[in-house]
């Protein structure tokens, strides 16, 4: 290998720099320059490693463990996707996350690279993850045989994003009225037609 290795405080140093500048001035503020002076570092040391702006943003907003955090099922399809439910309207109101989001799904479309590792990240993942919950809800008798997964995940992770980033949905009081009215919904039409949802 050529050269030294790189310093891991200073990737550390450059997110931290990114998410304060995401909160605090949002997305369309934040350039590089501004990350670099944020971190203490030099440009160059920050086009080392991203190549642009969005892929910066994009590893300080999201590449941060699970995207969004979806738990083991537990036996009870009901409780879990309420669970599940929560955890992405917690995902898209994260103050980073919110700030970013709408920023990279504009950049996404122009950029081949970063859309890739958005869909990998976070629609690959979480969405075999969730799969797996409707699997284990048909094996318990409580979802039916034929339940598309993948247009269900994108019905509640789609209608989540638009209640945060369109809607506004911020309230927490109104935040458990949508997720309990949209696992109502989403358990009316993918449960076996001789269950009740309820």
């Amino acid at each position: 290998m050529r050269g030294r290795p790189r310093d891991p405080r200073t990737q550390q140093a450059i997110m931290a720099a990114t998410r304060t500048l995401l909160i605090r001035d949002g997305y369309d503020q934040v350039t590089i320059e501004a990350v670099a002076r944020e971190a203490g570092v030099s440009r160059p040391t920050v086009y080392r490693r991203w190549p642009s702006k969005a892929h910066v943003v994009f590893d300080a907003a999201f590449h941060r463990g699970d995207s969004i955090g979806i738990l083991s099922s537990t036996g009870d399809f009901a409780s879990d996707l309420h669970r599940f439910l929560h955890a992405v309207m917690a995902f898209w109101r994260e103050p980073v996350v919110y700030a970013a989001a709408l920023g990279i799904l504009a950049e996404r479309h122009r950029d081949p690279r970063l859309r890739i590792r958005a869909q990998q990240l976070l629609d690959e993942t979480t969405q075999a993850r969730f799969t797996a919950l409707v699997r284990d809800g048909i094996d318990e008798g409580v979802v039916a045989a034929d339940m598309d997964a993948e247009r269900l995940y994108d019905t509640l992770v789609g209608s989540a994003f638009y209640a945060v980033h369109v809607r506004d949905l911020t309230d927490v009081t109104d935040v458990d009225a949508f997720v309990t009215h949209l696992c109502s919904l989403a358990l009316r039409g993918a449960t076996t037609r001789d269950e009740d949802p309820r």
